[in-house]
């Protein structure tokens, strides 16, 4: 397959403080292009340190190459929490060569992320350890695997702060608007692939099947992209970088000004492959309307249906069998 070019930012004038305005001009233009044209691109000299990625690395190749007796004792009633494996299709009648662990903040407690099963006036309605609108609360394989998650989860949270930043100074959004990128969340799916072979692929074989990513952004590596012709591409990853995509939110906040990228794993390798994705999502209570900046002419917010990140959200897992992200 053809290996498609993406475009590569370097963010290195945002982690600078001798940098000009015009070389952090030219960051935000760069970015604001990528996601125009197929909503994706590369970032590079993001800031994270490339010690602390391998040892995340580290941590998750480890829980995957457990005994699947042992990762089965992390699979919790949630679509978005817990352990998965690839025997449990995410698309009915394919055979997906995959697993995947799987955290989502508690969210019961905003008066949107409730769990249906819990009298709301019950003192443990709103505890982080009780059931929440997505499920069970997150299993942790170990203190060590969390502690490792939370240091990890520091660094993004400032690189998702900039790149945010970047976006909403392109846009030109106003203080309100700006909120609903900083009232944000992190999701997390840390993924093992299975090696394919040609045959397998020849016959349709796939690791993760086509799709967009709910929420604004993520990164991960190793994936294939479509392009606005219906086209797949491979991605050539660059080591220490990330590749990070628009997701439908992003999409819709923008007025279909950024483009929601569809895209797939195919792994073709005797060896298995690790990544890491980070999902940004807005609170559950957070508007996925178009931002008043953006909202095409004639169309006052006002006009627009006001759904929520929730109501968004639970449609959306609804719509799959298995999935945990």
């Amino acid at each position: 397959m053809t290996v498609l070019n993406l475009p590569v930012v370097d963010f290195g004038p945002y982690l600078d403080p001798n940098s000009t305005a015009e070389q952090r001009q030219a960051v935000d233009q760069a970015i604001d292009k990528a996601c125009r044209h197929l909503g994706i691109f590369i970032l590079k000299n993001h800031g994270v340190p490339d010690e602390l990625c391998n040892r995340m690395l580290d941590c998750i190749r480890r829980f995957i190459q457990l005994p699947d007796e042992e990762k089965r004792k992390y699979d919790v009633a949630s679509k978005v929490r817990g352990y998965v494996q690839s025997n449990q299709s995410l698309v009915e009648g394919l055979e997906l060569h995959y697993e995947n662990v799987g955290f989502y903040p508690p969210v019961n407690c905003l008066s949107n992320g409730l769990s249906p099963t819990i009298d709301p006036a019950s003192p443990n309605a709103r505890l982080p350890t009780s059931p929440d609108a997505l499920g069970m609360p997150d299993a942790w394989p170990s203190d060590e695997f969390r502690a490792q998650t939370d240091e990890y989860l520091e660094h993004i949270l400032q690189l998702k702060n900039r790149v945010h930043a970047s976006i909403a100074t392109s846009l030109g959004l106003g203080a309100s608007s700006r909120k609903r990128f900083d009232d944000t969340i992190f999701a997390l799916a840390f993924n093992g692939y299975q090696g394919l072979t040609e045959s397998e692929v020849s016959n349709g074989g796939t690791n993760l099947p086509e799709h967009e990513d709910p929420g604004s952004d993520s990164d991960s590596t190793s994936l294939q992209v479509q392009d606005r012709d219906g086209k797949w591409y491979d991605v050539q990853p660059i080591p220490g970088a990330f590749v990070v995509n628009v997701g439908i939110i992003l999409n819709r906040w923008t007025a279909g000004q950024y483009h929601a990228t569809l895209h797939r794993v195919v792994h073709r390798s005797k060896k298995p492959r690790i990544s890491a994705a980070v999902f940004v999502d807005p609170s559950f209570e957070t508007s996925v309307a178009p931002l008043p900046e953006l909202t095409p002419a004639g169309k006052s917010p006002a006009g627009q249906k006001e759904e929520t990140f929730a109501e968004f959200f639970l449609d959306w897992i609804g719509e799959t069998s298995e999935s945990k992200y």
